[in-house]
């Protein structure tokens, strides 16, 4: 492929993710925007743009079901599992009940980013929490 080709393949992409996201944050509280973004850039390959667990990548997991994310509230008797969700997210502490893990360890490559773009300080985990607590309140905000 040309590069002009990638080019234009990559603004199509950015496009259709912002037009996504755009149409996902309206219906959200503000408090969740954030999340709705990271969502859609970090989760939706595997969980589906609507997180009810068709996204693009599931297909070559055969066999692993990434499930609705819309309905863990539901499953839980009504009552969002917020530290649950946390952790399976975050993935640094070892969560037994979650299984194999496929899902990636969202707290160290957000830990990562951190520290890359803002070098060695004492805020790095922080700002990794944060983007974690962003689609710990995403996924809260779409409960059915």
């Amino acid at each position: 492929m040309s590069i002009s080709i990638l080019r234009s393949f990559g603004m199509v992409a950015t496009v259709v993710l912002g037009t996504t996201v755009g149409a996902i944050a309206q219906d959200i509280p503000e408090n969740a925007q954030a999340g709705a973004a990271e969502f859609a850039n970090s989760c939706a390959s595997c969980h589906g743009a609507d997180a009810r667990g068709a996204g693009f990548l599931t297909r070559l997991f055969r066999g692993v079901d990434p499930g609705d994310l819309t309905q863990l509230a539901a499953n839980n008797g009504g009552q969002f599992p917020t530290d649950r969700v946390y952790q399976v997210i975050d993935g640094r502490a070892e969560v037994a009940a979650h299984g194999d893990r496929r899902m990636p360890v969202w707290g160290d490559r957000y830990w990562e980013t951190a520290m890359s773009e803002y070098g060695p300080d004492e805020f790095n985990q922080q700002r990794a929490r944060n983007r974690v607590l962003e689609l710990v309140f995403y996924l809260q905000a779409i409960q059915e």
